[in-house]
């Protein structure tokens, strides 16, 4: 039987047709709305990186991981102590700012260092003019938190739709005291700028030399590539027509489907992958007041809540019109990679940007399994929040490769081994239990409690796929975009891309890059606070499934898996009601 490379450089997990699809929501399956149907047109071209060259990965090996050397160069210095008047709720903007004049002309670096001393948290702006032309401004919000001592952050000049593509001079920083039981002992000790760069087309991958992660700045550092190097895994098209993947696999009987690296998370668009998305239900009447048209479905995607009306829903990818998100810092060693990055607004084609901060760490586990540490904190401000409804935290939505076909929970009613799940498209009915009759086409939403160790999966007729841990969920999503894993499906795999992107007829698409997909979301329920962290841990694992309930509990019993903090109630965490 041929054998697999053992770690395979040439992760190809971004493709050039992805960015030239119309996108379908990261929230279409999280609950909060009420159909993942496929928008009826693409983004503007000028919007995706086809306008900048595509430059894209086309098989191309990243190179390997390489420490980083820059250095600051001080543009400001002050370290006087001042008094940042107590925060008023009902008036975000009022007397609290404190504004220090910079007038600096960092040209065409991007890379800035805040360093502070204060005892409260703190929100700001870092307010810019493009040199030659001072009627191009920009202003960047940023949040640091009580205690912190230095901020860095990229400045919005290397993503699609960046706003501070340019070279420039800062004009002003404020700072503002977002606590609203004190005022606040602040210093501005120092402000310095780096050449440090990013390169969004850039691959970052981790491995433990028998799974690998892969990602990249371009898409926010969410997870948009997971494979297993061992086992001879592939994907290949059965005596029937339908797209498998399964491990222990020989390709020489086999009609092999794409390359030998069988990635197993789908990428169909930019709210697909494995990536947190995260909602609050305001409206103008809390401050919530987007830059689009009501009028214009131009400038967004309606259909996709109860109302029709976009929601505040920040996103780690992208958005509905192309745009990536702005990193705003990172560290990436050998074996373990961190991400920081301001949220994208799904709903819009618009390039609107959330304020908030999506923070992911990824590492290997001994056992195998990829952790995944999440911190999320808004800072939008929005007000009268007390009375907006809970919603259910896509923590994190993931989409696999649709050959994993069988969604598989262990739950209180025995074990849930399941190929009929369908999509949430408005009508498929709810099942909340293993036991449950429905009448049609289905999809699960169960509660945490039910689920037994905390995890479920989507396989194949095998028992092998990739399960996901996330133990004191509130829910556990399951469903699928169609159900078909016929290669001939009409509007779906291979017809599909067919027609879109005139695929030669003999070459099979891969399951990551299609329509289809299988979908967990292990949710929280609970509402988005400012200025608050919701922090979670989850575990992702690729095998069978007694393999991953023997992975998955012995995290759990270590103490490396717990998610203490989703247990709690008090006001250190996001509120249930």
């Amino acid at each position: 039987m041929m054998k697999k490379q053992a770690f395979k450089k040439s992760i190809c997990f971004l493709m050039t047709g992805l960015l030239v699809l119309s996108l379908g929501a990261c929230g279409g399956d999280s609950g909060n709305t009420s159909s993942s149907t496929r928008p009826s047109k693409p983004p503007k071209p000028e919007d995706t990186l086809s306008a900048l060259g595509n430059p894209l990965f086309d098989g191309v090996s990243s190179a390997p991981y390489t420490t980083e050397d820059y250095t600051f160069t001080t543009i400001f210095m002050d370290g006087m102590e001042k008094v940042l008047p107590r925060y008023d709720s009902q008036n975000p903007q009022g007397n609290s700012f404190i504004k220090y004049d910079i007038n600096s002309n960092i040209k065409n670096k991007n890379y800035l260092k805040l360093t502070v001393e204060t005892d409260v948290n703190l929100v700001g702006y870092i307010n810019y003019e493009k040199n030659g032309d001072p009627s191009v401004t920009n202003s960047e919000k940023f949040f640091i938190s009580a205690g912190s001592t230095e901020f860095c952050t990229f400045l919005d000049a290397f993503r699609v739709g960046a706003r501070g593509a340019y070279q420039k001079t800062i004009l002003s920083i404020t700072f503002q005291n977002v606590d609203d039981t004190k005022a606040g002992s602040f210093k501005f000790v120092s402000a310095g700028i780096s050449d440090r760069t990013l390169n969004t087309v850039e691959e970052w991958y981790v491995s433990d030399g028998s799974t690998v992660l892969g990602t990249s700045p371009y898409y926010g550092g969410c997870i948009t590539y997971f494979e297993k190097l061992e086992d001879d895994v592939y994907e290949y098209m059965d005596s029937d027509g339908n797209i498998c993947i399964d491990k222990d696999v020989d390709p020489d009987f086999v009609q092999q489907v794409g390359s030998a690296n069988v990635n197993l998370v789908n990428i169909y668009d930019l709210g697909r992958e494995i990536q947190p998305s995260y909602y609050l239900n305001v409206t103008d009447k809390n401050g919530y007041t987007p830059d689009y048209d009501p009028e214009d479905t131009d400038s967004y995607y309606p259909g996709q809540t109860e109302t029709g009306q976009p929601i505040y829903n920040p996103i780690q990818c992208g958005d509905f019109g192309g745009h990536t998100p702005q990193i705003i810092d990172y560290e990436y060693a050998s074996d373990m990679l961190y991400v920081k990055m301001k949220g994208q607004e799904w709903f819009f084609y618009t390039n609107i940007q959330a304020n908030g901060y999506i923070e992911v760490t990824y590492y290997f586990d001994e056992s195998g399994a990829l952790m995944v540490d999440n911190v999320y904190t808004d800072f939008s401000q929005f007000y009268g929040v007390e009375d907006v409804s809970i919603s259910l935290q896509e923590t994190p939505a993931t989409y696999f490769a649709y050959p994993l076909n069988y969604f598989y929970c262990e739950t209180k009613q025995g074990i849930i081994f399941d190929k009929e799940v369908s999509e949430q498209n408005g009508r498929s009915e709810i099942k909340t239990s293993k036991t449950q009759t429905v009448g049609g086409d289905y999809f699960y939403i169960l509660n945490g409690k039910m689920v037994n160790g905390g995890w479920c999966a989507f396989v194949n007729e095998n028992k092998w796929g990739v399960g996901i841990c996330l133990p004191n969920a509130d829910k556990y999503v399951a469903s699928r975009g169609r159900k078909s894993n016929s290669y001939f499906q009409e509007e779906a795999n291979r017809k599909y891309h067919e027609g879109y992107f005139a695929f030669d007829d003999s070459q099979l698409v891969p399951s990551y890059s299609t329509i289809n997909y299988s979908y967990i979301n292990p949710g929280i329920h609970r509402k988005m606070v400012d200025f608050i962290p919701l922090e979670y841990s989850y575990a992702l694992y690729i095998g069978d499934t007694d393999q991953m309930k023997t992975v998955f509990t012995g995290l759990q019993k270590d103490g490396i898996l717990t998610n203490a903090s989703l247990t709690k109630t008090d006001k250190s965490v996001w509120p249930k009601k």
